[in-house]
């Protein structure tokens, strides 16, 4: 479980290298194991505690998808000029269906399952009997 602690402040704007900060977000996050790690973030924008932690979560969930495009599927290294967009496309939709398999190590799956057709239909079968595709 984790567990966080929002704190906004926002009390005083002030300008740095003439952009205004109006409020400072600190973020203490608690997991299970009672590791408790700080983060600190400026914004422009004003708001409450839920309005910045959605915001922020938003980001982050964007951000970790694109490392698993970048370290399970090598995005950055692909060369591939046309059709860039599609392959971007099936890379998120092979990281969804790992999601949806519940897969922990979305990198050591993709290569158990590189060269093995039958464990690759298995996962995909999986969805659709989640999904109510099949019956």
């Amino acid at each position: 479980m984790i567990e966080r602690d929002v704190f906004i402040y926002n009390s005083f704007p002030f300008s740095w290298n003439g952009v205004f900060i109006n409020t400072i977000i600190r973020i203490d996050k608690t997991v299970n194991d009672g590791e408790c790690t700080t983060q600190y973030y400026i914004s422009n924008d004003r708001g409450n505690s839920k309005h910045f932690l959605k915001k922020i979560l938003q980001e982050w969930s964007v951000e970790t998808m694109h490392f698993y495009k970048d370290c399970a599927l090598y995005e950055d290294k692909c060369k591939v000029h046309k059709g860039a967009f599609a392959l971007s496309i099936l890379r998120s939709i092979v990281i969804d269906i790992l999601h949806l398999n519940k897969i922990k190590n979305i990198a050591g799956k993709i290569v158990d399952a590189t060269y093995n057709l039958v464990e690759a239909l298995q996962l995909v079968s999986m969805i659709k009997l989640q999904c109510g595709l099949v019956k």
